[in-house]
C-alpha cells in the first residue's frame, strides 16, 4: 500500500511470533497468524474523516465505488453471462470491477482471490443469503486478495459447524479490505479476520444480531484479529447476542462517529472490546448498554492480554455512553494500561454505575471536560429503529464546555450513517453538538 515501509527488526520479530498462531475459538473466532510486517509512516492513529458517507440502509440505488474504479467490468445477475457472484469470483482478475445486480442471491458463496477488486451492488443492494452454504466452511465470502473494496452488499445468516461462520472471512495477507455501505445480519460473526500485517476499513455499514445459537461459543458483530490497523467510521452495530458488538485485537483501532446499541432487549457482552490492548481511539461515538445486557461493562480494554503490542493506550473523546442496565461500569482498563485519556465524554447511567474497573487507578487518567448524567436524561437512546442521543432540555446546560478540548473532533453523527461538520468556538460534552 502507498505510504507504508518495512518495520524495524523488533516488530518483525513480533509479527513472526504472531505467525505461529491460528484462528481459534476464543469467544467466537480467533486472531491468529502473522507475516512480514508493514507499518504506516508518519500517520496519525486518528485519520481525518473523509467526505460524507452515503447512508447504508434502504437498498436504494446510490453511487458506489464501482462508478469511479478503473478496470475490466464484470456484470453479474439474471440475464448476464455471469449469473451469480461465485461465477464472477472464479474468473475475476486483478483490478477487476464486479457489479452485482440488486436482488437476492441464495445459497451462493464465493472465495475472492484476485487483488485490487472493487465489488459493488448495482442499482441497489445485492443481498446474499447463506441458506446453509459456506465457502470453505468459513463464510458467505472469503476474501484473500489484497486491497479489495466491497460496497452495497448485504450478508445474511452465515452459519457453520464450528460456530465461526461469517458474512466475510477476511484472509488477505497484505493491503486493505474496505467495506462500505454494506450490511451483516444474523450471522454467527459479521466480519471475522485472520491476523497479520493488514488493515481493515469499515464505513457506513451495519452489523446486527450476530449469534452462534449456543452458549458454548460467542458470536460478534465484528471480530478483528491481530492485524495492523482497524478503522471504523459512520457505522451502526447493534444487538449482538451474548458476544460483543465490536471486538478488535488490532495494534491500532480507531472507531469514530458510530453507534453501538443493545436496545431494550439486546443481550450483548461488551459494546466494544479491545482484549489485547493496543492503541485505541474512540471518538464521537454513541453507545447504549441495555437492561438485559449480559456484561456490566460497556467498553473493555486489555481484558485478555497486555503483552501483544508494545503500546497500550486508550483514548475516549466526545463519546456519549448511556447505560439503562443498572449499575456496572462504563470502562474497563487494567493496571498495565500505559495511558488513559478521557476528554469531553458524557456518561449517563442507571443505578450509579462506576466509571472504571479492571485495576487502572482512576487518579492516573487524564480527564478534561467529562460530564456525568442520568440515563433518563437521554430518553431516546435505547430506540433501535430511530435512536436519539440528544439530552433533555434540563440536562443540556450541564454539557456546556469552554473552548474546543479536542481539535480533531470536527464532525458529529446525528443519526447512523450520517455526519455533519461542527462549527463554532465551543463544544458540548458528548457526541452530539446540536440537536439531530
Amino acid at each position: 500500500m502507498n505510504g507504508f515501509s518495512l518495520v524495524p527488526p523488533w516488530r518483525q520479530s513480533l509479527w513472526a511470533a504472531l505467525a505461529v498462531a491460528v484462528m481459534t475459538a476464543c469467544g467466537g473466532g480467533g486472531g491468529g497468524g502473522g507475516g512480514d510486517a508493514l507499518e504506516p509512516t508518519g500517520q496519525d492513529p486518528v485519520a481525518k474523516l473523509p467526505g460524507a458517507v452515503t447512508p447504508a440502509p434502504g437498498g436504494t440505488a446510490t453511487a458506489t465505488a464501482c462508478d469511479s474504479a478503473p478496470g475490466r467490468v464484470l456484470d453479474v445477475g439474471p440475464g448476464q453471462a455471469l449469473a451469480t457472484p461465485s461465477a464472477a469470483a472464479r474468473v475475476a482478475r486483478a483490478g477487476d470491477v464486479v457489479r452485482i445486480a440488486a436482488g437476492d442471491y441464495r445459497g451462493d458463496v464465493a472465495t475472492w482471490t484476485a487483488a485490487g477488486l472493487t465489488i459493488c451492488g448495482r442499482g441497489g443492494r445485492a443481498r446474499l443469503y447463506a441458506d446453509g452454504q459456506s465457502a470453505g466452511g468459513k463464510a458467505i465470502w472469503v476474501v484473500s486478495g489484497a486491497n479489495t473494496t466491497i460496497d452495497s452488499i448485504d450478508f445474511f445468516n452465515a452459519k457453520v459447524s464450528d460456530h465461526n461462520g461469517a458474512g466475510i472471512r477476511a484472509q488477505h495477507t497484505s493491503g486493505d479490505l474496505r467495506v462500505v455501505n454494506s450490511g451483516f445480519y444474523d450471522n454467527q460473526n459479521g466480519i471475522l479476520s485472520v491476523a497479520g500485517p493488514i488493515t481493515i476499513t469499515i464505513e457506513g455499514s451495519e452489523f446486527a444480531r450476530s449469534d452462534t445459537g449456543t452458549t458454548a461459543a460467542l458470536g460478534h458483530n465484528l471480530y478483528i484479529g491481530r492485524i495492523q490497523r482497524l478503522t471504523v467510521r459512520n457505522s451502526f452495530f447493534h444487538e449482538a447476542v451474548r458476544g460483543h458488538n465490536l471486538k478488535s485485537r488490532a495494534q491500532v483501532s480507531v472507531v469514530e462517529n458510530s453507534y453501538f446499541m443493545d436496545g431494550p432487549a439486546g443481550r450483548s457482552s461488551y459494546l466494544t472490546d479491545f482484549p489485547d490492548g493496543g492503541q485505541v481511539t474512540l471518538r464521537g461515538n454513541l453507545l447504549h448498554k441495555g437492561p438485559l445486557a449480559e456484561n456490566p461493562t460497556a467498553v473493555a480494554f486489555g481484558a485478555e492480554s497486555m503483552s501483544v503490542w508494545p503500546a497500550n493506550t486508550l483514548e475516549l473523546s466526545h463519546n456519549t455512553v448511556v447505560m439503562t442496565r443498572s449499575g456496572g461500569y462504563f470502562l474497563r482498563a487494567p493496571a498495565a494500561t500505559q495511558s488513559l485519556r478521557l476528554t469531553a465524554n458524557a456518561w449517563a447511567g442507571t443505578g450509579s454505575p462506576a466509571l472504571l474497573t479492571g485495576g487502572y487507578a482512576l487518579g492516573n487518567a487524564v480527564q478534561t471536560g467529562n460530564v456525568s448524567l442520568q440515563a433518563t436524561q437521554f430518553p431516546g437512546a435505547s430506540v433501535l429503529a430511530s435512536p436519539v442521543f440528544w439530552p433533555t432540555a434540563a440536562a443540556l446546560p450541564a454539557l456546556a464546555l469552554v473552548g474546543v478540548p479536542d481539535a480533531a473532533y470536527t464532525h458529529d453523527s446525528p443519526r447512523p450513517y450520517a455526519r455533519r461538520a461542527i462549527t463554532g468556538a465551543t463544544r458540548l460534552a458528548g457526541a452530539l453538538q446540536s440537536a439531530p
